[in-house]
Order: C-alpha cells, then structure tokens, then sequence
C-alpha cells in the first residue's frame, strides 16, 4: 500500500461501483454498505457520445452506454489465458457489416445464410463461447462512415467484441522478429510470449499509450488507464462525424513490380523467393529496433538473418507468401490491400478462424504455407459458423 494513498484491493474492500457522465462530468460512487455519493468533477465534455461509464469493482467488468442508448461491457483483463481461450474468429470490415445488419437492419441481408450465420456468431462471442476481437483497422474503416451507420456499426463491434483486441500486426511482426533473433543470439535475453489477442487497455494501438497516473499506486493506476483507453475508443467509434481516411501509396510498388517485364520471367520458386524478400525489406527498419532493444550487434547481414527465418514468423510469412503470390499472378494492388495484406494475414496466423472477403480469401488460401494447419480463412459467414461448430466440439 502507497501511505496514505490506497490501491485498488483496499478500495475495492469499500466500493461496490464508480460511474461518471462523461458529458456533465459528474461521478456516482456506490459503497457496498449502500451508499451512494454524487459529486461533479467539473468540465465535462458536452461533445462526448458516452453518457455513462462504470467499473463494478466485484466482476471487474468496465460498463459504458451511448447518450443514444447503446450498452457495452468490457471483460475484466484475466478472464481467459491462452490455454483456456475460446476460439478466436477475426472478422473482415464486410462481415462486421453483416452482422451490424442482422442487429439493425435485418432487409439488407438478402441471404438467410448469412443472416442465420450472423445470429449464431453473435450468440456465441455474447456467451463468451467465442472471441471475435475489433483490431484497428476495424476503427479506421469505421471512422471513415457517418451519421447513423457509422453508429450502427461502430455498437456492433463494441458489443461483440467485448474489449478483445488483436494486436497491431507492426506490434506483433516486431515481436516475431525479436523472438527469432533472440533465439540466434544466445546471449541476449528471451522475449515473453506476446497475446496477439488481447484485452489490454490500448492492445490494438501501434505505438505504447503514453499516461499520466505514474503517481498512483499500480493497481489504481492500470485501472485508470483502462478506463480512459476503451472511454476514448467508445467515444471515437460512436461519434456520428466522418473521419477522412489517409490514402496509402504503398500499393503503387508493387504494381510496378507486378507489371515489370524481368519479374515476371522469373520461375515461380523465384517469385516466391522475392515476395518473402520485399516483406523483409518492407520491415528492416522495425528488425533493426528490434535487434537494438537486445542488444544484439546489427550488421550488413540482418536482412539476410531475418529472411532466413521468416518461416518461425508467422505473420511476416504469411504476409511474403501472399505478395509473391499475387505478384506472380499479376493481381491489381489498390490503396486497402495493405490493410488487408497486414490484418488478414496476422489473424491468419493466429486466429482459429478468418473471415474474409471473395479475392483475399482467395490469395490466403492459395499462398498459404501452414504446415499440417489448414488454412483458417474462409469468404463465407456460414463457412465460420462451421469451423467454430466443429472447433466447440
């Protein structure tokens, strides 16, 4: 215990809940005797779209509503380890919209299949019988809607989601490349297994959260951060105003290469070869941090080192064989196919099933290097259902 400045055990010996009105900025703490104290904080945000946000200090659940309505929980951060994890079934931005449709506007889904497929898969991940996590590319293409679909929308994810992220694929592919050059370097220190699916507070963000609760005690002090990280997500997502999406120019190389004469006489052995080189090449910079946060000597030969073990990566290699693949094929690259070539072939990796749409099912299948795994992504919502039937048991 920090003197005179309790942690969240001895609190939570006193309260039963703590809420606040993000809007007004007025806070409710419930006493387990009964009690119930109101006090205002002051400025309040009168832009924010969440009425209340709650943490129940029993189940450890975070509860926020919408000024609109909308009701979400947050599993509490231990609720599954990996071991005891149900599957994970990681959802393209159009399957989102399926079952965002089944919930708000039944008439848009034409295909009974999809629409009992979408019911099942909602029931399962509200049952906590599957996860079925939002990553950021979910927030990104989100954020670039408005008014009520984006709402609609942005609830659904929230909801089903319950707090489960997946990691940001640069976070995860980082990690590979560390692991990897680790286990080389048998001096340097061993990195702890990363939950590439996760309910911790910023999970699914690129760059670690910068916070200002450095004073409080730790438990206190993860709690506030929690908090704060899925008020403000919830916030963003349920805002009604269009966010305008960047556009990429990182397609327009690879269609150069797709389209180059010389590539294109090579065997198709080579243009694998190549696919698992550009990836590496697209990453060098992040295996270079990663080598110099261990300390291990960084040389002219770290592509070559990383190259050499892609195939212990799981995300980075299914994120090579799907670039020589459609490179060989001469696929059109457009601006989403990064999105898509770096959150499909993560989840790829490591989720038990992917849902996703017609062509990039068809390349992840068609690229895919598992080993004695099949490969977990389907294009079809039923195809899912059935994957995680067989996978219940």
């Amino acid at each position: 215990m920090t003197e005179g400045n309790p942690d969240l055990s001895e609190i939570s010996q006193v309260f039963e809940e703590i809420a606040e009105n993000p809007v007004t900025g007025e806070v409710r703490i419930k006493f387990r005797d009964g009690r119930v104290v109101e006090s205002s904080l002051g400025g309040g945000d009168p832009g924010s779209v969440l009425r209340e946000v709650s943490y129940d200090f029993s189940s450890e659940v975070i509860r926020l509503e919408s000024v609109r309505g909308d009701r979400f929980e947050v599993d509490p951060e231990g609720t599954a380890t990996k071991s005891t994890r149900p599957p994970v079934v990681y959802l393209d931005q159009c399957h989102w919209s399926t079952l965002s449709n089944s919930i708000f506007d039944r008439a848009r889904v034409r295909n009974e299949d999809d629409l009992e497929a979408a019911e099942r898969l909602i029931e399962y991940a509200e049952a906590g019988r599957v996860i079925i996590p939002v990553s950021s590319a979910h927030a990104l293409e989100t954020a670039a809607l408005f008014d009520e679909r984006r709402q609609n929308l942005a609830s659904t994810i929230l909801r089903i989601s319950r707090g489960w992220q997946m990691r940001s694929p640069v976070a995860v592919r980082t990690h590979e490349m560390g692991t990897a050059l680790s286990k080389a370097h048998t001096a340097s220190a061993a990195l702890p297994e990363l939950d590439v699916f996760s309910l911790a507070a910023g999970a699914m963000d690129t760059n670690e959260r910068v916070t200002g609760t450095s004073d409080l005690p730790p438990g206190l002090s993860k709690l506030t951060n929690r908090l704060t990280a899925f008020a403000s997500i919830y916030d963003v997502l349920m805002n009604p105003e269009r966010v305008p999406s960047p556009v990429a120019g990182w397609h327009e190389h690879f269609n150069r290469v797709s389209m180059d004469p010389e590539f294109q006489a090579r065997s198709s052995k080579q243009k694998a070869i190549d696919g698992r080189a550009m990836a590496i090449s697209d990453v060098i910079s992040e295996g270079v941090a990663a080598a110099h946060s261990l300390g291990i000597p960084i040389d002219g030969r770290l592509a070559v080192e990383l190259y050499e073990r892609i195939d212990s990566m799981p995300s980075l290699r299914v994120y090579g064989d799907a670039i020589g693949h459609r490179l060989a094929i001469r696929a059109r690259w457009e601006p989403n196919d990064l999105i898509d070539m770096l959150y499909l072939g993560c989840a790829a990796a490591y989720a038990d099933v992917v849902v996703a749409e017609r062509v990039a099912t068809n390349y992840l299948q068609r690229s895919w290097k598992g080993g004695h795994q099949a490969c977990p992504v389907v294009a079809k919502l039923p195809d899912a259902v059935e994957k995680v039937s067989y996978l219940l048991g």
